[in-house]
């Protein structure tokens, strides 16, 4: 009797786990052609200069410290690691997500 019990236990959960949604993997649409990285950085500029940008203060802070930085550096990793740990101690480096 506890066999015809377990077989029918069996029975019934694997048509419960073939009842489950036939949709796997999920449709993907076609996105169409993507944009080049030259197109997406000119209408960056476009909105920008048409106001439609809007900029944080903590996005402006960011950017100043960018344009102040060369554009090669000569520093070693270890010098770039040391300056990141300084400028977060400082309360000047915000790092999204991070959760320390």
């Amino acid at each position: 009797m506890k066999t015809l019990l377990i077989a029918a236990a069996l029975v019934a959960t694997s048509f419960a786990a073939m009842a489950e949604n036939n949709n796997y993997p999920p449709q993907i649409t076609a996105s169409g052609p993507s944009k080049t990285r030259a197109e997406v950085i000119a209408e960056l500029h476009a909105a920008k200069a048409a106001g439609q940008f809007h900029f944080t203060e903590s996005d402006m802070r960011q950017a100043e410290r960018f344009s102040r930085q060369q554009s090669s550096s000569n520093l070693t990793r270890q010098q770039v690691q040391q300056e990141v740990i300084a400028l977060r101690q400082q309360g000047q480096l915000e790092i999204q997500g991070d959760r320390r």
